[in-house]
């Protein structure tokens, strides 16, 4: 069996969307998986039941939480919003697809994922070890109560700096000014954010 991060996720209130913006859903969730591939190499995502989804991180556990945060920002910018459910644990049966393996890290997922709907949360991460997941629930909850508050801009400049992009690149590549992407991060929360990101990587790494 090896270590591994499951990330399962699911759109809100899809199954109320048009055709028309099922087609705009569809595109923004393609973009959302390139941009994580893009910073988290070997990234791949499958989706099930239309709006939901789920992907595996093996060689690069600890970039879950900005590979998730990728998603929540590029879906949030263009105006639709997600839950994510981040396992860690090990994966006991492999198959060609993500959604029929099987062990603890999905297990840890899935019905974290179901409780996140009835606390009407964005993000939650859940561990094999109880004392580590009494710090990420409060993580996941400040987390949550950010990311609630994004605004669609807020959420453009929090995902370029989750791209790994300056504040100067920033407002270069959104053409706008410096102090104006500097003002969407700080409502945005992105100082806080930043700090638990780095703290996910540094925990995750002694697990694996």
């Amino acid at each position: 069996m090896k270590k591994a991060v499951v990330i399962t996720g699911d759109v809100i209130s899809s199954s109320t969307l048009k055709a028309t913006q099922r087609k705009r859903l569809q595109q923004a969730l393609d973009a959302a998986f390139a941009a994580a591939g893009q910073q988290v190499p070997g990234f791949r995502a499958e989706q099930f039941r239309g709006d939901s989804f789920q992907a595996v991180l093996v060689k690069q556990p600890a970039t879950a939480l900005q590979a998730s945060l990728i998603i929540l920002a590029a879906l949030w910018k263009k105006g639709f919003r997600a839950r994510l459910a981040i396992g860690t644990g090990e994966i006991s049966f492999t198959s060609k697809n993500i959604v029929t393996s099987d062990g603890s890290a999905f297990r840890h997922s899935g019905p974290m994922l179901d409780e996140l709907k009835k606390k009407n949360g964005l993000l939650a991460i859940v561990t094999p070890h109880p004392a580590v997941n009494q710090e990420w629930d409060i993580h996941s909850q400040v987390l949550s109560f950010l990311a609630e508050r994004w605004s669609p801009l807020q959420a453009e400049a929090v995902l370029e700096q989750l791209n790994g992009l300056t504040q100067a690149q920033t407002a270069e590549k959104l053409h706008i000014r410096q102090p104006a992407v500097h003002q969407r991060l700080q409502a945005a929360g992105w100082h806080v954010a930043d700090l638990i990101v780095k703290r996910f990587e540094q925990q995750i790494l002694t697990m694996f």
